[in-house]
């Protein structure tokens, strides 16, 4: 799994970020060019758990456009473990370019309706239940063994912050931070910047932390989930021609806008210790 080892710290230096003096950032992003940043943070474990149990499959869920399931596919043809993974959504369509990628992975994908979609375990059990060889990873990744991959980047910063921001879908990457935080009785906040709508269950998840350890902010979405606008591509691509580093507008993008506006509005001081983490998802890029 060496192949999957290219993460490391930089300081970052962005004009709309100088009110601050020490920010760093996280490039995960580096780690692989498809299973990438906290993709690979959550997967690393549960393959491992596949090859030392001699299992063979491995199930997930995801969206669409889900960076998760593409990463799946691709570590699974890397590890040599078969993949499936239930798509929600059943509409008549063509495959879109993440389905495509997928599919010459040899991953299978399964179109499921939105409304069985909610209900993962019952779809697992109707498909593979009988199959003692399967490994249900549920949507994003969620799983115990993500959580100790994730909470592992504390491991490699040789620094302790203030804080440490992200952005957020399932939220699996923030809890095993905030639960490696808490495990190492770090003084360190993280806070976590939501790509989607009123997804107050992320709240609800963290609950079991102290909440002076972790922050979750619900209004830097843009609109919803993978929307986009002009006022976000001109911030990513100034960010990218400030400081040769690409990010995408579904996650990444969104997180450092949020940051910017919390330096406009003096949530830290001057002297705070700051990482940003670029959780990958260049898949993203073009999509809006």
């Amino acid at each position: 799994m060496d192949t999957f080892q290219n993460s490391r710290v930089d300081s970052l230096n962005f004009r709309e970020f100088n009110t601050i003096k020490h920010i760093d950032i996280l490039r995960d992003d580096l780690i692989h060019p498809v299973v990438c940043g906290n993709k690979w943070r959550k997967l690393k474990y549960p393959f491992q758990y596949l090859l030392a149990n001699k299992l063979n499959t491995l199930v997930t869920f995801g969206g669409a456009y889900s960076n998760h399931v593409v990463a799946t596919a691709f570590a699974g043809k890397a590890f040599g473990i078969k993949t499936f993974a239930f798509i929600r959504g059943d509409e008549a369509r063509d495959p879109n370019h993440y389905e495509k990628l997928c599919i010459e992975c040899g991953m299978t994908l399964i179109h499921s309706d939105r409304q069985s979609y909610k209900n993962k375990q019952a779809l697992f059990n109707s498909h593979f239940g009988t199959d003692e060889k399967a490994f249900f990873l549920d949507e994003g990744g969620n799983h115990p063994l993500a959580i100790k991959g994730c909470s592992e980047i504390l491991d490699e910063l040789g620094l302790e912050y203030d804080y440490i921001l992200l952005a957020l879908g399932t939220g699996t990457t923030m809890e095993g931070l905030v639960k490696g935080i808490v495990e190492r009785t770090m003084k360190t906040k993280v806070l976590g910047i939501s790509s989607l709508k009123n997804n107050f269950d992320l709240d609800k998840r963290m609950m079991a932390y102290p909440k002076e350890h972790w922050q979750v902010f619900h209004e830097y979405h843009r609109g919803k989930y993978a929307k986009s606008d002009e006022a976000l591509l001109q911030f990513n691509r100034n960010f990218l021609n400030e400081t040769g580093i690409p990010i995408e507008p579904v996650y990444t993008g969104k997180m450092m806008m949020g940051f910017s506006d919390l330096l406009n509005h003096h949530f830290f001081k001057a002297d705070d210790k700051v990482l940003l983490i670029h959780t990958g998802g260049l898949l993203n890029q073009g999509y809006n």
